[in-house]
Formats: C-alpha cells, sequence, structure tokens
C-alpha cells in the first residue's frame, strides 16, 4: 500500500511543471498578463524582478499571433505555438538580467505593424 502511494506521489510530481510553456508558478515566480490584437500587445506589467516569469497570454484578435521575448545580451525565448482567437497560453521564462525586453509576435510583418511591446526587469 506505501509503495503503490509512493508511486502515485512521483508519477504526479513528474507529471506538474515540466516544460517551457506550462509551468506550475512558484513562490519566486510572477506572472504577467498580456493581450494580443490586430496590431498590438499590451502587459498588464510596466516591470518585474529578475526571476522566472509567467507571460499568461490571451489573443483577443482576429487572426494567430504568437509570442516572443527578446531582451539584452542575444536573449530569445522559444516561440509560442499559434494562439488562435480568443485563445490562451503560457509563455514561462527566466529573465535572469536587468534590462529592457520586447514581446513581440513573430508572424510575418506583425512586430512591423505594431505587435511589440516592452517590459523592464529591475531589482
Amino acid at each position: 500500500m506505501k509503495t503503490a502511494f509512493a508511486i502515485a506521489a512521483l508519477a504526479v510530481a513528474l507529471a506538474g511543471g515540466h516544460g517551457t510553456h506550462h509551468a506550475t508558478a512558484h513562490k519566486s515566480s510572477v506572472a504577467v498578463g498580456v493581450a494580443e490584437r490586430e496590431w498590438g500587445i499590451s502587459s498588464y506589467r510596466a516591470k518585474v524582478k529578475p526571476g522566472r516569469v509567467h507571460f499568461n497570454v490571451t489573443n483577443f484578435g482576429q487572426d494567430a499571433h504568437n509570442l516572443q521575448i527578446v531582451g539584452p545580451h542575444g536573449y530569445r525565448s522559444p516561440v509560442t505555438a499559434d494562439i488562435h482567437p480568443h485563445d490562451h497560453t503560457v509563455l514561462s521564462v527566466t529573465l535572469r538580467r536587468q534590462g529592457v525586453y520586447r514581446l513581440i509576435c513573430t508572424k510575418p510583418g506583425h512586430v512591423k505593424l505594431g505587435m511589440r511591446a516592452t517590459i523592464r526587469v529591475k531589482r
């Protein structure tokens, strides 16, 4: 009985919090709401402290969009999968360096049309 419980607990622990896009929040992390629509990105926080950041992205537009974080010293996060109209995803990243980070949609031409925002990482 104890062995079955231990195996079940291990399975639950291994299943949670892994992966780039969906992670379980922990004490030292912060959530940032992000809204996308034609042709803009809005961040609900202007600054965060260095550490784990969960970008909760909702597409309020009519076209598919995605999100990538670009920052100091060539930092580039993974790009989310397409976020279809009225869908939601989470991009979890660790932003270690202080500075200005850009939130962009990498779909062809979208940055040029205004799909960009900034967030500052500062202690």
